[in-house]
């Protein structure tokens, strides 16, 4: 049985949108566990909420009922700068508008530890290097993130949410635009992370089979407002994956 610490968990948790007195409800009574050192990918098909639960498990989009518990606290509780310690958000995302270096852009997950004139300190360096290292992009630590390619580009931005230290680690389809490659690279770093440095991941992702190989757990979005969870291989001996994604090879 596994005893990892539960890190992230939801209570009656209902996700979607308000528009006046009318409500778009996505999910319903979603009551999640995420503990650590769990790779967790999120599944299901366009446009059934992947984006906006995880909008929600971050606090970026406010829960329609229920409640979000990072470490038994209300999410809502907690403040953003301590919230930026918690939890690290890497969304899909082209680096338009942004001109650094691919160190600077990873230091800039230091940022939430930093005091008020926001300097590094060697405790702050150290972190951005091992991020760097394990994320396997110190050969081009000084290239501008224009000068990358898109899977290197990512990998960044994976090492940024490192580099943050938080024990939670949340991205949306972080293999989207890359090759068949590259996606299955990504997916190895993360579940590799996770192992390692004993965080919490949780992405969503189109790759089904990647996840099912991969993943440590699943939550798979149904069209009845609810999530399956279960691991990848009593997923498939139920042939519940196989329902949904019927053109997949497992």
């Amino acid at each position: 049985m596994d005893k990892s610490p539960t890190i992230l968990e939801t209570q009656h948790l209902a996700v979607g949108y308000k528009s006046g007195k009318a409500e778009e409800v996505l999910f319903s009574e979603l009551n999640l566990s995420a503990t650590e050192g769990h790779l967790i990918c999120l599944l299901g098909e366009n446009g059934i909420g992947k984006s906006s639960l995880l909008r929600t498990l971050a606090n970026l989009q406010s829960a329609l009922n229920g409640q979000v518990l990072i470490k038994g606290t209300n999410i809502n509780s907690i403040s953003k700068q301590e919230l930026a310690k918690l939890l690290a958000l890497v969304l899909t995302q082209s680096p338009q508008g942004i001109n650094f270096s691919i160190k600077e852009l990873v230091a800039l997950g230091r940022f939430p530890h930093t005091s008020w004139h926001g300097k590094l300190q060697k405790a702050d360096l150290e972190k951005v290097e091992y991020a760097l290292e394990v994320c396997e992009i110190t050969d081009f630590r000084n290239k501008n993130i224009y000068q990358v390619s898109d899977g290197q580009f990512q990998k960044a931005l994976i090492a940024r949410a490192l580099a943050q230290d938080c024990p939670i680690m949340i991205l949306d389809e972080p293999t989207v635009h890359l090759d068949a490659n590259n996606r299955y690279l990504i997916m190895q770093l993360l579940k590799k992370i996770a192992h390692e440095s004993h965080k919490t991941i949780i992405m969503s992702t189109h790759q089904i089979s990647m996840a099912a190989e991969l993943a440590d757990s699943i939550w798979l979005a149904k069209k009845t407002n609810e999530l399956i969870v279960n691991t990848p291989d009593e997923l498939i001996k139920s042939n519940t994956l196989q329902d949904i994604f019927p053109f997949e090879k497992y």
